[in-house]
């Protein structure tokens, strides 16, 4: 490892370690709306109480959530007696996130490039406080580069080892977020479009590998599937799915037909739901059994009008790209020496610093199109490949993400976003100075 690097990731470390000390005393800082869950079914679990986030009995079993966060929590709390030590382990994956992204550089043929990716990844406003939150990110954006990694390698040399931990890697992911439940879908595809450019594509290896991948994954969400089936009758790894098509991508379109504010849809359809459920939100949102009434409805709304889901859904795809992380730092009262943040707030144009954050989200997003495009008219087969994987992983979560764009969303491939966008960047700065100069 170079200084360069070593800076970099030294620079990241020293940020993320003084902030965790310095509101240590505060563990405000620390948690988000999601944290609670998280923590308790960790507590829960060790308390022998089972897989429940409820603060006491009867301990309902969870539909919601699945089991890799909070048993990652519970370790840390197993063998250190605390979890806080959790949020040492998600900073040093911050910095592991970063010296993938310098790899991945490295195999483009551009390391240059992989030093500022790693800079910018780390400095990133909510790449900063994630990595100090109670929160799946880190954790899954970590394991989900070192697949990408991982594959990366099988693709460019073969191997059954690169394949097997990739392999291996996809169904951890589905079980610390749901959202990856068909992350198997990019790898097979890049590995098709991969034999595709090097004119080697086979039917056979295709389904070999895909047996392979598919054979892992369904073993390794099996025990969970199960689980789910004998709990809840439902053999499915989340009931996520319906609450967050009715809750959070019905409204858009809703608000869209009817020319109204999101808030004002989504509390029209809360109304109407817990009118039909005879009761409150919470208390049937996240069970399986509510999950065919949500899903109908659900597309009841969206399909009303394919042109406006078409509509919204696109709005939406390019707004993943463009959330800023600047306003979460804004959302909570937090104890700096004699001023609060408050104030920073009625003195500090905010506003100035998250328009900033979204035009160079904008400019990234400009330039991963560029190096996606340009890849094709690529003579090396190396780097199409490189981009081919890194493009598919990045549309899978930016498809998958819907309405709820937002910069928690986009974490998972925002090392890989960064990546894409600078080198997409340096090749209009590259053409630009031609034009210039011809």
């Amino acid at each position: 490892m170079n200084r360069s690097l070593i800076i970099i990731l030294v620079a990241g470390l020293l940020v993320r370690l003084f902030l965790f000390f310095y509101f240590l005393n505060e563990p405000n800082f620390f948690w988000d709306d999601d944290s609670n869950t998280y923590i308790y079914t960790a507590e829960n679990m060790l308390a022998g109480n089972g897989f429940s986030w409820d603060t006491h009995p009867p301990y309902r079993p969870d539909a919601f959530r699945t089991p890799g966060y909070p048993i990652f929590l519970l370790l840390h709390i197993v063998l250190f007696g605390n979890y806080y030590v959790a949020l040492i382990t998600q900073l040093l994956l911050g910095l592991g996130i970063a010296f993938f992204i310098f790899l991945l550089a490295k195999e483009y043929g551009s390391p240059k490039t992989g030093y500022w990716a790693a800079a910018v990844f780390l400095a990133m406003p909510f790449s900063i406080m994630v990595n100090l939150r109670f929160l799946t990110q880190s954790l899954f954006a970590f394991t989900l580069i070192m697949a990408v990694w991982f594959w990366l390698k099988f693709l460019k040399s073969g191997g059954m080892k690169n394949l097997l931990i990739t392999a291996i890697l996809l169904p951890i992911l589905a079980l610390i977020r749901p959202i990856a439940q068909f992350i198997y879908l990019p790898f097979i595809l890049s590995f098709i479009y991969s034999n595709l450019i090097n004119g080697n594509l086979k039917v056979k290896n295709v389904f070999r590998v895909g047996v392979v991948v598919g054979a892992i994954f369904f073993l390794g969400i099996f025990p969970w599937l199960y689980r789910n089936y004998v709990v809840f009758g439902h053999f499915s790894i989340s009931s996520i799915v319906p609450s967050q098509m009715y809750f959070y991508d019905a409204p858009d379109v809703y608000a869209y037909n009817h020319g109204i504010s999101k808030g004002e849809a989504a509390n029209i359809l809360v109304r109407r739901a817990e009118k039909d459920f005879g009761a409150k939100m919470g208390e049937f949102s996240s069970l399986f059994s509510s999950g065919a009434y949500l899903k109908e409805k659900a597309l009841e709304i969206m399909f009303e009008h394919p042109s406006s889901l078409f509509i919204v859904r696109g709005t939406q795809f390019f707004k993943f790209f463009i959330r800023d992380g600047t306003h979460y730092w804004s959302e909570k009262t937090l104890p700096l020496p004699q001023v609060s943040i408050e104030f920073i707030k009625s003195m500090t144009p905010l506003l100035f610093f998250v328009v900033l954050e979204r035009f160079f989200l904008f400019l990234l997003f400009l330039g991963t199109v560029v190096t996606a495009i340009s890849s094709f008219r690529n003579t090396d087969k190396g780097k199409k490949v490189v981009v081919g994987l890194l493009t598919l992983v990045i549309l899978y979560f930016a498809s998958l993400s819907g309405t709820m764009s937002s910069a928690g969303l986009r974490y998972p491939i925002e090392a890989l976003f960064i990546l894409t966008g600078l080198t997409g960047l340096s090749k209009l700065s590259k053409y630009v100075q031609y034009c210039r100069h011809n």
